[in-house]
């Protein structure tokens, strides 16, 4: 319970602390009895990490499975960071709070190769020995699995194995082996070497590098012969795979917040630059009744309000026209929102286009990647000029206004002409096109391991700006660049060697976090980090590597030889284009054959109105009142019930909600109101959202209210609180309240600025020890109870923090001043 109290003072302190608490819905309450335990980490920031789909699965089918207790846990921003580093204390697991270093396995997710550093970070601040040769008998296995890791060697030093392609069922044979071993009492190393039997599984210890005098690799050989000397990747049966059928439904805004479905692995296409390709290959698809019934289970378990049909290339999924239809056909009437991933520039993806987001219409996205037919030829983008300005075209016929698009720059053999060509491209189709608009992101091109590009230099930093600053230029479009310093270093990690550690490692303790996020990325760190590693980053990232050389990644398979991989390099390098197939000034608009505009359907009116009271206990008082709001709309749509929507092209559950509470405050005076389009049972609609709430949520009270009512926003003008472990004499309070002005501090519009408290305090006393505080609200005017509970305390540190802060109720003040609940 020590642990537990310190998690919640920290909470009360940082920022967005809905990141670090448990009891999501659909997710998993901790098994504390359970006889083996992982956590399972994404080394980002919840937001992100919270939408991705591998550690979900992996995250579901092990807690429904029971094959061990399965908990997650995620990068921690820097203030939470700063505090755990202050008070002493480990990072903890979200579920149970546990510290990191006690459960038996840790694994890692790596999606991109520049968390290498929050991954030091994340051992360092568990208490967990960061160089896995350090390890001892009593620390957790660290494991990693991800499409980053075509190339592992620059992360071996901090891992003990990786799991190399899918990981559905590695996780299963390692937790089981895991488990036997444990039993057994078998050491680290001994638990090692059983697990480096399973196919997919990579323990680098157990092979050896050696460097010639220019600093390639000599050799990479297994330590002993029982090893293997080539490790191939796990390969699922996508028909028959588990899928969870209930996704948890985060209290914060993450970056996909969504039911996100995936139809289909790998992808068809192999672009040559493709990482992501190689790592998934070969493609496989889900069968049609299995999507549609996920999408029927997902919805019913989370009420999201859009669902994303996800893979690499989607519109290549064999049933995605009749998955649309049918999706629309059954959820169209709920306003649910149907989207796709990046879309490739062809008629058949607008036939599928014209079936999602059809009442918002907000962006569809296409990456042509090059501005030129010679330039994705290279590249192994097959999509002509004409090709892409029909379809955009098309679209904009269809109704988007605003289109993305992706492309890179710094591609091999890439000239001049090739840069033009985007602006030619994009200038030809505004100019074609009624009000469309685009947003355009330029990347530079990271060659990666396993790719057919894996030979060739990335262009450099001087280049990549030359061009960005080009295109800046010339294009009539809002363009965002990533950044290049970063991709630089990206291209480094990507492609590097086990020596990559020592700079990884000295970066890290030097202060990098987050190399991810263009606003934390921080170049000096990694310059002053290579003059100390002596690692020459032009050796790995601006040379021309010959086929003869051996690959840091050689001893690894991902399903295509070397010698394929470098067939298609030089076959992509000496691509050309047709010129008499560049037929862009004949373009048209060329709509699906059955594209119907559609037409916005009109919405139903409300005929009853419900009030419904709540209280917000525990945990769930770190959750704001935007996350609560959002939250009560999708327990609606789990509901069932016949709720209305708003009128527009993005229908929301039409409700108003009681005024916003700070966060860190409990209360038993939270109100929702709903409108209904049917006339509904008040108990049945009690039961039903009593079931739909996560934990810390209760419902106390639903009664009806004229549909004509002012809501309870407008209506109330008091709140009521009390305060908790803070005996407070009356008579202090007295002298506080008799003074003339009372001026308090509070933030409007950005500024810090004074107001008069005591005309909006309406009471303040100690009854038995508990404060009782009437705040006055409205017309714009209002303060918070902890503001009032700074100036009756001067400058104790944490006032309104230390002390538990309930609201007990809201009031309707009249004229008179006598006070009715709404």
């Amino acid at each position: 319970m020590k642990k537990l109290s310190k998690i919640d003072e920290i909470l009360n302190v940082v920022k967005k602390p809905a990141r670090y608490i448990n009891g999501e819905l659909n997710s998993h309450s901790a098994d504390m009895l359970a006889d083996f335990s992982i956590v399972l980490c994404f080394p980002d920031i919840y937001e992100v990490g919270a939408s991705n789909l591998g550690l979900e699965i992996l995250y579901h089918l092990i807690n429904e499975k029971k094959i061990a207790r399965c908990e997650r846990v995620f990068a921690p921003d820097v203030d939470l960071e700063l505090l755990l580093r202050k008070m002493g204390t480990n990072l903890f697991s979200l579920e149970s709070g546990s510290d990191l270093k006690n459960f038996d396995i840790l694994g890692f997710t790596i999606q991109c190769e520049l968390v290498v550093t929050n991954i030091v970070n994340i051992l360092d601040l568990s208490g967990i020995s960061i160089f896995s040769k350090d390890r001892k008998n009593n620390e957790p296995l660290i494991i990693a699995g991800g499409p980053a890791l075509t190339n592992p060697e620059p992360f071996c030093d901090f891992f003990d194995m990786f799991v190399l392609g899918d990981g559905e069922e590695a996780i299963e044979d390692i937790i089981n082996i895991c488990k036997e071993s444990k039993k057994a009492g078998f050491s680290r190393l001994e638990i090692i070497k059983k697990l480096s039997k399973l196919d997919g599984v990579y323990v680098p210890s157990f092979y050896s590098v050696k460097y010639n005098d220019d600093n390639t690799i000599k050799s990479v050989t297994p330590i002993s012969e029982d090893v293997k000397p080539v490790v191939g990747k796990r390969v699922l049966n996508l028909e028959n795979a588990y899928f969870p059928e209930k996704k948890i439904v985060p209290f914060v805004k993450t970056v996909h917040d969504r039911l996100n479905i995936e139809v289909a692995r790998g992808c068809p296409g192999q672009c040559r630059f493709c990482q992501a390709s190689k790592y998934y290959r070969p493609w496989r698809q889900r069968p049609l009744q299995k999507l549609l019934y996920l999408v029927e289970k997902g919805l019913q378990a989370t009420g999201f309000e859009e669902v994303v049909f996800s893979s690499l290339s989607c519109s290549d999924y064999k049933n995605l026209d009749e998955l649309l239809i049918k999706t629309n056909d059954l959820y169209g009437r709920s306003n649910l929102s149907i989207s796709l991933p990046s879309l490739r520039c062809n008629e058949h993806s607008l036939k599928v286009a014209q079936y999602i987001n059809r009442n918002k219409k907000p962006t569809l996205t296409f990456a042509p990647e090059a501005g030129t037919d010679r330039m994705r030829n290279v590249i192994g983008k097959y999509i002509s000029e004409k090709q892409i300005v029909e379809t955009l075209l098309a679209a904009n016929a269809m109704g988007w206004s605003m289109i993305k698009l992706y492309f890179m720059i710094g591609l091999p053999t890439e000239t001049n002409e090739d840069i033009a060509g985007i602006e030619r491209l994009v200038k030809l189709v505004r100019k074609k096109a009624n009000g469309l608009n685009f947003n355009i992101t330029v990347s530079p091109f990271v060659p990666k391991a396993q790719t057919a590009f894996q030979w060739t230099p990335m262009a450099d930093a001087d280049e990549i700006k030359r061009k960005i600053t080009l295109l800046n230029k010339l294009l009539p479009a809002n363009v965002k660049a990533h950044n290049h310093r970063a991709s630089i270093l990206e291209a480094l990690i990507a492609k590097g060697d086990r020596r990559l550690s020592s700079v990884i490692y000295k970066a890290w303790q030097k202060g990098a976090r987050f190399d991810q996020w263009a606003d934390k990325f921080v170049g000096s760190i990694w310059d002053k980090a290579f003059a100390e590693s002596g690692i020459n980053i032009n050796f790995y990232v601006y040379r021309n590597i010959g086929y003869g050389e051996i690959l840091p990644w050689e001893h690894l398979n991902f399903g295509v030889s070397k010698e394929a991989l470098y067939a298609e390099y030089i076959r992509g390098i000496n691509e050309t284009a047709d010129v008499a197939e560049r037929q862009s000034n004949k373009v048209q608009r060329v709509l699906p054959e059955i594209y119907e505009k559609h037409k916005i359907s009109a919405t139903t009116a409300p005929v009853m109105r419900l009030r419904l009271r709540f209280s917000k206990k525990g945990k769930v008082r770190f959750i704001s009142h935007l996350e609560q709001v959002e939250m009560f709309r999708r327990a609606a749509r789990r509901s069932c019930l016949p709720v209305a929507f708003t009128a527009g092209f993005s229908p929301q559950i039409k409700s108003s909600y009681g005024p916003p509470l700070s966060i860190g405050q409990e209360s038993t005076s939270e109100y929702m109101e709903l409108y209904f389009t049917q006339k509904v049972n008040v108990e049945n609609v009690r039961l039903k959202f009593s079931k739909a709430l996560p934990e810390g949520f209760k419902i106390l009270d639903v009664k009806k209210v004229p549909l004509n009512f002012p809501s309870i926003d407008i209506l109330s003008n008091v709140s009521e609180y009390e305060i908790k472990n803070a005996d407070i004499a009356q008579e202090q309070i007295d002298k506080f309240l008799f003074q003339d002005l009372i001026a308090v501090e509070k933030i409007k519009m950005g500024k810090t600025v004074e107001v008069d408290a005591k005309p909006l305090i309406r009471s303040f006393k100690n009854e038995n020890g508990i404060l009782k505080l009437q705040l006055r609200f409205g017309g714009g005017r209002y303060v918070k109870p902890e503001a009032i509970l700074k100036k009756l305390l001067g400058d104790q540190y944490n006032y309104g923090k230390i002390y538990a802060i309930e609201r007990t109720n809201l009031y309707i003040e009249t004229k008179s001043g006598k006070i009715y609940e709404p």
